[in-house]
């Protein structure tokens, strides 16, 4: 009896030290976090959280700045993870639990708020619902685990910016094709307007210089009897309407030719800049390359309306650049977690030795329990 209370015991020590083998190895976890402040709005969160899980653009970026304090087996299991999108949650202005908090006179204030800015916006979803994102990661040291969440901010942030320039340059590129594919047809409207004006201004001039009378008579009507004394403007009225009517004609085609020559430049602003982003393998060399092809042709430019066409896009950019790279920046820093996360080292080696223990006692009276299970039961009252 006393040697199988020994055993016991040392299958519980034993168990014990295998606890603490696993609980302050292969299990020990600290989880650090972040949030990284980001307003942005539905569809934008969307599209960079896709982008983000994405192994192709979590390999590249790993390519350009690999995670700091990682094995290369580890940044190869960093990169599996990484899809499943654990480590990356949205920070809602207003979560539930503010919800119930809130006096219900502040939630009004702020959905009207919403709404409004949805209505400038134009279309669902581009006002901004997040504050930013929540960023975690565990890890076997703490340190480790606070490096790599703040990685993870970086890489979040390198992401949407990369994806917004891309995305503002296909506006560009849409937007030029689009005028494009309208300016030939409205330029020949507007010379064909030009031409009827012309015309009907020789006309008026011509039955004014038939009927002297009519420069006198200004102030007075001319009655057509074929109409039904239908009254109409003197023909010096008219002809000041049409000349009127020209001159704004042609302000409209100047205007016109003047953005066609702002576009043409864009134009070959625009291809450049798409084969730029195509050699880009980061959001901050995509930023970059894009400045150096607006800086390249701001020497190219000859006109003012194509310095006025740079300006427009160089101030796009720096929008981007603002907002993504320099307001986009951690409020709650990863800090080093000072206690794993569960289940606790302390835990482990408690349920490990436990188990050992009851294992023991199962194996040091097994004949005893067999025994018990052979017994006949007593008869049927």
């Amino acid at each position: 009896m006393r040697k199988k209370v020994v055993a016991v015991l040392v299958a519980m020590v034993v168990g014990a030290g295998v606890g603490a083998a696993l609980g302050y190895g292969p299990l020990l976890r600290y989880k650090s976090e972040g949030v990284l402040s980001m307003e942005i709005g539905t569809s934008e969160y969307k599209r960079f959280a896709e982008l983000a899980v994405d192994g192709h653009t979590v390999q590249q970026y790993v390519g350009v700045v690999p995670p700091p304090g990682l094995e290369p087996s580890q940044v190869e299991k960093l990169v599996r993870d990484m899809p499943r999108g654990e480590w990356l949650m949205p920070v809602p202005k207003v979560s539930k639990v503010d919800a119930k908090q809130l006096p219900d006179i502040l939630l009004q204030i702020e959905q009207e708020r919403e709404k409004l800015l949805l209505s400038k916006e134009g279309k669902e979803g581009k006002a901004s619902v997040y504050l930013g994102v929540q960023l975690s990661y565990s890890a076997p040291d703490p340190h480790q685990a606070a490096g790599v969440a703040g990685w993870l901010g970086a890489y979040f942030k390198d992401v949407a910016t990369r994806e917004t320039v891309r995305d503002q340059v296909s506006r560009w590129a849409a937007d030029n094709r689009q005028f494009s594919d309208r300016a030939l047809e409205r330029k020949l409207k507007y010379q064909f307007d030009i031409e009827q004006a012309q015309n009907r201004v020789a006309a008026l001039k011509k039955v004014m210089s038939s009927y002297p009378d009519v420069a006198r008579r200004e102030n007075q009507q001319v009655v057509d009897v074929r109409k039904d004394n239908e009254k109409f403007m003197s023909p010096v009225a008219q002809l000041v309407g049409a000349e009127s009517e020209m001159i704004d004609i042609r302000e409209k085609l100047q205007r016109l030719d003047r953005e066609m020559e702002q576009q043409a430049f864009a134009k070959a602003l625009i291809t450049d800049a798409q084969a730029a982003l195509g050699q880009a393998r980061s959001g901050s060399e995509s930023v970059l390359k894009l400045a150096d092809v607006i800086v390249r042709f701001s020497k190219e430019t000859n006109t003012e309306a194509q310095r006025e066409k740079l300006s427009s896009l160089a101030a796009d950019m720096s929008s981007i650049s603002a907002r993504f790279l320099s307001q986009a920046q951690f409020i709650a820093q990863p800090s080093v977690p000072s206690r794993p996360e569960r289940p606790r080292p302390l835990m482990v080696i408690a349920l490990v030795a436990v188990l050992a223990g009851v294992l023991a006692v199962l194996w040091a009276w097994r004949d005893a329990l067999v025994q018990l299970l052979r017994e006949p039961q007593g008869p049927k009252a």
